[in-house]
């Protein structure tokens, strides 16, 4: 038996035998041309060009029934119309001689390289796209056979190195087990797709090839990134078991999709959803997640060579806004440290960034590229379903200068004639014990607060959470975390604010009744645990986890 390790990006278990598969190689023979084939090239070109063009609108129209299916045609069919992509591959064949199908490679090979190289997962999707639309192309012109998928059984582990989007769809159609493979990245394209396809998937698994063969018998577990192989017959039986259970819970989750979320005795718990990327949004629909409760909005920074402009934040905005009216959309300013942006803002190295220029701190200190954001914010609000929160906010005097620094905002739009909602609601991210003290001021000053979790925990307990030597003294459930937490609802109700929950905490099954208990109004949690998340508060009495909780806080130390 042997066990790897890679990053889940699906939950749920497979149990299966392997498949190895891997995309034909495509070989280009011819590399360079004369100076009396420039022509003939380029009309090569523009007929292969206009071939694949037709066969993806055929397969839009006539085999494409999923929204992820049409949604990655669309995106191929819309780089391979870009007229600076069909300009780049002319240039190089009139200029450099490159045959057509040298053009083509080594244009997405240099596309591919700068998107891999921005160091952030939002990226990563778009190299993949942009590897697809090229196998794609060359494929076509190379006149070479690529279905290779076609022997691909039922019930199958795929063992790649790697896999697009659209062979995601193409293999979720074979009813394959599981998903694995050598690379790839949690918020990539195919990643979100098997996602929303509820098909277990574990990728970035280092030697997966080297330590894998066709008709091995593994088990994907998808909830720990753990891939099992050969595993001995207890194992098996166990999870065996758990696939059994995951298969009926999954059937019974479903069916709570347009149940309110509400306890036994009609306590209304309202449940939303977090997400990374925008991309992550049909998932949000498609659990009917009551609005955004945390939306992340660090990819737009981390890895980039240029601040996002106003506009670009934007749309971005605009976008998810739009997607989740009525209910509404939380967006969390930029929430990271100063190591993480030292290309792009001038900040000297810090020795512990996590206790350092992080969060609102980064904003106030940045109050230009902080004004970007929260005018892109202003100007999205359109229908005045925005919020705002902000992180690592650690006492009122925060909350003082950022409501100042939004007047601002208010009065520079409106010299420049900018549409807008002024009536943008703010919340605090209660993530820092001296915030938990203090919510009682803090409380008076917003509109809503959101307790994070991880960070709260790691900073009340001086531990960190992803160091393993210290791992047993990270306890959500501990009394001075649960104090810290029922302090800030408490005060928070006195202002007559709701609360809301958006660590992990939320979607760990064995802390929700007690943080129902403790008065939480809101959970917001990854829209895969959304519907677990309900099913547990539809078996909560509201008055039994009151009580339960004042049982705690006088008795134990921890919930097991």
């Amino acid at each position: 038996m042997k066990k790897m390790k890679g990053i889940s990006v699906s939950n749920g278990v497979a149990i299966g035998r392997v498949q190895i598969v891997s995309k034909p190689k495509l070989e280009i023979s011819k590399k360079a041309i004369e100076h009396h084939e420039i022509e003939p090239e380029i009309e090569r070109f523009e007929e292969n060009l206009q071939q694949v063009l037709g066969d993806i609108d055929h397969l839009i129209e006539n085999i494409a029934h999923s929204k992820d299916d049409k949604d990655i045609l669309s995106t191929h069919k819309m780089i391979l119309q870009d007229p600076e992509f069909i300009k780049k591959i002319k240039k190089l064949i009139n200029n450099e001689l490159l045959s057509l199908e040298m053009a083509i490679k080594i244009h997405f090979t240099d596309i591919v390289e700068i998107f891999n190289n921005m160091e952030n997962d939002y990226f990563a999707q778009r190299s993949s796209d942009y590897e697809d639309v090229a196998y794609r192309l060359l494929s076509q012109v190379l006149q070479q056979k690529t279905d290779f998928l076609e022997n691909v059984a039922e019930n199958t582990i795929l063992i790649m190195e790697n896999i697009s989007p659209s062979l995601v769809t193409k293999v979720f159609a074979k009813n394959i087990g599981g998903l694995c493979t050598e690379k790839g990245s949690k918020n990539s394209h195919s990643s979100i797709i098997a996602r929303s396809m509820n098909l277990p998937m574990i990728v970035n698994i280092p030697d997966l090839l080297k330590n894998v063969k066709n008709g091995d018998l593994i088990i994907v577990d998808g909830n720990t990134g753990d891939l099992i192989i050969s595993a001995k017959e207890e194992l098996l039986l166990k999870y065996n078991g758990i696939l059994e259970t995951e298969i009926l819970e999954k059937e019974h989750l479903q069916k709570l999709i347009d149940i309110p979320s509400e306890t036994r005795d009609g306590k209304r718990i309202k449940l939303m959803s977090n997400i990374e990327i925008p991309q992550e949004m049909k998932q949000v629909l498609s659990v009917k997640s009551e609005g955004v409760g945390l939306f992340r909005t660090e990819f737009m920074f981390i890895g980039q060579t240029k601040l996002p402009s106003e506009n670009e934040q934007y749309e971005v905005y605009r976008e998810i806004a739009e997607g989740c009216y009525p209910e509404d959309l939380t967006i969390r300013t930029i929430d990271v440290g100063g190591d993480k942006l030292s290309q792009l803002l001038n900040i000297e190295h810090e020795i512990n960034p996590n206790l350092g220029c992080r969060g609102i701190r980064i904003s106030l200190r940045h109050d230009e590229v902080f004004k970007t954001q929260i005018k892109a914010i202003y100007r999205a609000n359109i229908k005045g379903n925005i919020k705002v929160m902000f992180p690592m906010i650690s006492s009122v005097g925060e909350i003082h200068k950022v409501r100042q620094i939004m007047q601002e905002c208010e009065t520079e739009l409106k010299r420049d004639d900018q549409d807008f909602y002024p009536n943008l609601k703010i919340g605090a991210m209660i993530e820092i014990p001296s915030a938990a003290i203090t919510s009682d001021m803090i409380a008076k000053e917003c509109d809503f607060l959101s307790i994070g979790t991880n960070d709260l925990v790691q900073y009340t307990l001086a531990v960190d959470r992803d160091n393993s030597s210290v791992e047993e003294y990270y306890q959500p459930s501990s009394q001075a975390v649960l104090r810290l937490i029922r302090m800030t609802v408490r005060n928070a109700h006195k202002a007559k604010i709701k609360v809301a929950i958006c660590g992990e905490m939320a979607s760990e099954k064995k802390y929700i009744e007690l943080l129902i208990g403790l008065g939480i109004d809101e959970f917001s949690v990854s829209p895969g645990r959304l519907l677990m998340v309900k099913n547990e508060i539809l078996n909560v009495n509201f008055k039994d986890a009151e009580s339960l909780d004042e049982r705690i806080f006088c008795a134990l130390e921890e919930v097991e």
